[in-house]
């Protein structure tokens, strides 16, 4: 399944064109897309009511599978019958977007791409070549020269992104894809990372929005159509404005399958045509309108061009696809018999040249035959056979997943069959630039190896075909040079996050770019630290870091003085903002003990340190010291009494034979450091020895000191 957005207007629908009218244009439209001619602009056109078709088309041989009662939600076909996606399809939720500045072009009123095989209305004009365009893979440009477009529909699976899945799929074909399947529901951000790392990556998004919210509940055709949801697809308008040159887009793909919970054929089609007139007033120019059915409503029977009610209107449509399959039996009420791709696709092929639109493979596949394991892999010899000889197909999709049945490509014949057609002349209609890193993530500063040696012409074979390169480094510097770019190209970058970017130019003058994202973190810093839950013998320590975007690890050390007590560790994410660690390991502490510690965190970019202390709640501590003075019948006493942290009181008790007198109590409060306060004694008897001591109590205890002594002076 998938669905379609395109901001641009729609002109007036183009007559039709028999078949051998359409090859011949296509011949002539080859020969000036050598130089990648320049086609002015339509202005936007009103969306009208849907046309009525009269022309009857030739019959079609292709059978699909019985398709699900009204009341059946409607889901991608190979994953599910139904609308609802199934526990197996949620990786069909995927983001993303970079910014364009091209625009698709319109030919003769219909929106086309410049390619060998493209189909013109009769009576169109063709335009006046002009010069190379300055990326080939731009709206203008989906097909620089004859061909077919290459695409998938690519899960996760055990990768860490959908995009690395993706590039392990183009380094298993040898060659990059053209398009990517993307699927999303209705409340979504079109802007996610799997979107963006597509665009940037120069796939063309081939986007289908289910009218499904991420709760479960249904966006009816009728509220859309009414202008109910109009605030939502403004947002979509948006941000597919963002998608790059050109987006394939579908308002709810196999809609002929959806059930009544979504609504009645002329509820979607009114739904369809309210949605292309919001993003055209929201001048969203980027878009091909691709609407997408099951097999089913393009050939039951194939004579009926409004496809059983579900078709829009050529002048809000820009080209036909549909999700066909082998289903051999797979699931229950499918077709059992094993059917060519040439069987699968005819009902497309007859529709698509009914309404002289180019036709789109949104979704397509194959299971096994158990009884003959080569029989798959011939099927995907044929298909791929077949689609050279279809000159109309735009771009194929594969489904390469688990839905309802298994349409895996996986290791075997098969999948050996699909990559050595994948890498054919026919299958290559535009140059690909393919730019590898050895690395895109550190920190401090970080040393990448760049490549652009994979690198392909329009019909070359990878590696081959290039003629001129230019490398933006993304740091302020750039590389250039002829022939095919070379596959070492060292540079070193320092923190921040950049974006190399390569442009190739092939033999025709076609240009293709790729980039990627290369981040490298700052040093790490220590934003915070505190120490809490102290007792007598026991603390936790707590420090807040920021990692800036890389792992690392956090060591704790205490102290008393000089000498280490303890250390301990904890892992640091990679984010970007303080994280909170701490540690709880400082255990049988000293009572009434200063601790000094300290918190380094380290990861690739460095580390960083910040110092701090406690002091473990005990009884006070007494240093005695001498008087400060003595006359002949008074003294003034010192006192040295460090609390502890802890509420402590202090006072002097003196005599001459005991300490049998005391001074009035000091209030030291609950500091940590040591408080230094003195007293007088009086009434003194001149040439006496006097005894004295200081004493300190807090709730931990008391604590005396020596006894010292002082004689009066006569």
């Amino acid at each position: 399944m998938s669905v379609h957005l395109d901001p641009s207007p729609r002109p007036p629908r183009a007559r039709r064109q028999r078949r051998g009218t359409t090859v011949a244009l296509a011949a002539l439209t080859a020969v000036a897309l050598l130089g990648t001619p320049a086609v002015a602009t339509a202005a936007p056109a009103p969306v009208a009511p849907a046309p009525t078709s009269s022309a009857a088309p030739a019959a079609s041989s292709g059978t699909t599978p019985a398709a699900p009662s009204p009341s059946t939600p409607a889901t991608p076909s190979p994953s599910t019958p139904t609308a609802e996606p199934g526990q197996a399809l949620k990786d069909r939720k995927a983001t993303g977007a970079l910014p364009a500045p091209d625009a698709p072009t319109r030919v003769g009123g219909l929106r086309t791409l410049q390619q060998g095989a493209a189909t013109q209305p009769a009576g169109a004009s063709t335009p006046a070549a002009a010069a190379p365009a300055a990326v080939a893979p731009a709206g203008t440009d989906l097909r620089a020269v004859p061909g077919t477009l290459l695409g998938e529909y690519v899960v996760r699976g055990e990768l860490p992104s959908v995009e690395a899945a993706t590039q392990a799929t183009e380094e298993a074909l040898g060659r990059r894809l053209d398009t990517q399947r993307l699927y999303h529901r209705w409340d979504e951000n079109l802007l996610g990372p799997v979107a963006t790392g597509t665009v940037q990556r120069s796939r063309v998004p081939m986007l289908s929005i289910l009218p499904r919210l991420g709760n479960g509940s249904v966006v009816r055709w009728a509220t859309i159509a009414s202008g109910g949801a109009d605030a939502q697809i403004r947002t979509h308008a948006q941000q597919v404005k963002q998608l790059g040159p050109t987006v394939y887009l579908t308002l709810h793909h196999e809609p002929d399958i959806a059930g009544t919970s979504f609504g009645t054929p002329a509820e979607y089609v009114a739904a369809w045509r309210h949605y292309v007139e919001v993003f055209r007033a929201e001048g969203v120019t980027n878009v091909l309108w691709t609407w997408i059915s099951t097999t089913g409503a393009l050939t039951q029977p194939n004579t009926d061009l409004t496809a059983k009610g579900f078709y829009p209107g050529d002048d809000v449509v820009d080209r036909i696809g549909s999700d066909t399959y082998n289903w051999f039996g797979c699931r229950a009420g499918s077709t059992t018999g094993w059917r060519s791709f040439e069987q699968v696709t005819a009902g497309l092929r007859t529709f698509a040249a009914n309404h002289g639109k180019p036709a789109v493979l949104a979704e397509w596949g194959s299971v096994e035959d158990p009884a003959q394991p080569d029989r798959r892999a011939a099927w995907m010899r044929d298909a791929f056979a077949y689609i050279a000889s279809w000159p109309e197909l735009e771009a194929v999709a594969y489904f390469d997943t688990v839905g309802t049945c298994d349409w895996r490509l996986g290791d075997g014949a098969a999948a050996a069959a699909y990559r050595e057609a994948a890498v054919r002349p026919e299958m290559r209609p535009r140059p690909s630039a393919w730019l590898e890193a050895s690395r895109t993530q550190g920190a401090g500063t970080l040393a990448v190896e760049l490549s652009g040696a994979r690198s392909s012409g329009a019909l070359s074979a990878t590696g081959t075909g290039i003629t001129s390169w230019t490398l933006d480094l993304g740091d302020g510097t750039t590389r250039s040079g002829t022939g095919q770019p070379p596959a070492g190209l060292g540079h070193t970058y320092g923190v921040g996050t950049f974006t190399p970017t390569l442009r190739v130019t092939d033999a025709r003058g076609l240009t293709a770019v790729d980039a990627r994202t290369v981040t490298v973190a700052a040093p790490p810093a220590v934003t915070g630290i505190a120490e809490r839950n102290i007792t007598t013998t026991a603390a936790d320590l707590f420090v807040w870091v920021d990692t800036k975007g890389v792992a690392g690890t956090v060591t704790f050390e205490w102290r008393t003085g000089t000498t280490v007590v303890g250390t301990a560790t904890a892992a640091a994410t990679a984010k970007n903002g303080p994280q909170e660690l701490s540690t709880t390991k400082p255990r049988g502490l000293t009572p009434g003990t200063k601790y000094t510690w300290t918190a380094t965190v380290t990861t690739g970019a460095g580390s960083a340190s910040r110092d701090d202390s406690w002091m473990t709640p005990g009884p006070p501590t007494v240093r005695d010291v001498a008087p400060a003075s003595v006359g002949s019948t008074s003294a003034v006493l010192k006192l040295r009494v460090t609390p502890n942290g802890v509420a402590t009181n202090a006072w002097i008790e003196w005599g001459t034979t005991t300490t049998d007198q005391r001074t009035p109590t000091l209030a030291l409060g609950a500091v940590e450091y040591e408080r230094g306060e003195q007293q007088t004694v009086s009434g003194l008897k001149p040439r006496t020895t006097y005894r004295f001591r200081v004493v300190a109590e807090n709730s931990y205890g008391r604590t005396v000191g020596p006894v010292q002594t002082f004689t009066t002076k006569s």
